[in-house]
C-alpha cells in the first residue's frame, strides 16, 4: 500500500522552497554591501559641516553639476541595497527564529532593529543626496536662485544624524542576533563576538566608531550571506 506520498512531497518542495529562499537572501545581502560601498564611492566626500569655512565649501560643492549628477546615482543605489538589506533580514531572522524554535524576544529585536536602520537609512539617502538630486532635474532651483549654503549645511547634519541613529537600530539587531547564535550555535560563535562588536561601537553615537561599525556590518552580512548561499546550495547536503 502506497501511504503518505502527498505529504512527503509537500515536505521536500517546503525544505527546496527553503534552500532557495535562503539563497535568494544571502544574495540580497552581498546586493546591499556592494551597493552601499558603490553608492558612498560614487557620491564622494561632502563637505565637513563643522569647518569655518563650510558655507563657501557647500556653495563650491554644488556649483560643481557632476556632484549633483553623482547625488542621483548615490540615491538610487542606496535605495536597491537597502530594500536588498531587507530581504537579508528576512532570512537571517527566519534563520535564527528556526533556531529558537519559534520568535523570542532576541528574535522580534532582530527584525524590528533591521526594520528601523532600513526606515532610518532610507531617510539618510534623502536628507544625504535629496539637495544635489533637486538640482539635478529642477531648472529653477539652481546655486544662482533659490540655493542657500544654511540650507546644504543643515541637511548634510542632519542626514549624519540619520547615519548614527541607523547605526544604533542595526547595532540592537546584531546584538540580538549574537545572543541567539551565542546559545543555538546557529551560526559560527565568532560571527556573534563581531556582532557584539558592532552594537558597542555604535553606542557611543560617535561618527569614526560608527564608520567602523559600518565597516564590520559589512563584513559580517558578507560572511553571513554567503553561509545562507552554502546552506540553500541544492549540492550541499546541509541544506536539507
Amino acid at each position: 500500500m502506497y501511504v503518505g506520498g502527498p505529504c512527503w512531497t509537500i515536505a521536500v518542495g517546503r525544505v527546496a522552497l527553503g534552500g532557495k529562499m535562503r539563497r535568494w537572501s544571502g544574495i540580497a545581502g552581498l546586493v546591499f554591501v556592494a551597493s552601499t560601498i558603490v553608492s558612498r564611492a560614487v557620491r564622494g566626500s561632502v563637505p565637513d559641516t563643522d569647518k569655518r569655512n563650510a558655507l563657501a565649501s557647500f556653495t563650491k560643492f554644488y556649483a560643481d553639476k557632476t556632484h549633483n549628477d553623482h547625488a542621483l546615482v548615490a540615491l538610487v543605489l542606496g535605495f536597491i541595497g537597502l530594500v536588498a538589506f531587507a530581504g537579508f533580514l528576512g532570512g537571517r531572522w527566519s534563520t535564527l527564529r528556526n533556531a529558537e524554535g519559534g520568535p523570542t524576544t532576541p528574535t522580534i529585536i532582530v527584525a524590528v532593529g533591521g526594520t528601523a536602520f532600513v526606515a532610518l537609512g532610507m531617510v539618510f539617502h534623502v536628507l544625504s543626496e535629496g539637495l544635489g538630486v533637486t538640482m539635478h532635474f529642477s531648472k529653477g532651483y539652481t546655486i544662482d536662485n533659490g540655493f542657500t549654503p544654511g540650507t546644504a549645511l543643515l541637511l548634510a547634519s542632519l542626514a549624519t544624524g540619520l547615519f548614527l541613529a541607523s547605526m544604533l537600530a542595526v547595532g540592537a539587531a546584531t546584538a540580538a542576533a549574537s545572543v541567539v547564535i551565542l546559545r543555538t550555535r546557529a551560526l559560527p560563535v565568532w560571527l556573534a563576538w563581531i556582532g557584539i562588536a558592532i552594537a558597542v561601537l555604535c553606542l557611543p553615537v560617535i561618527p569614526p566608531l560608527s564608520f567602523i561599525a559600518a565597516v564590520l556590518l559589512a563584513i559580517w552580512t558578507i560572511i553571513i550571506s554567503a553561509l545562507m548561499i552554502q546552506a540553500g546550495d541544492p549540492a550541499n547536503p546541509e541544506s536539507t
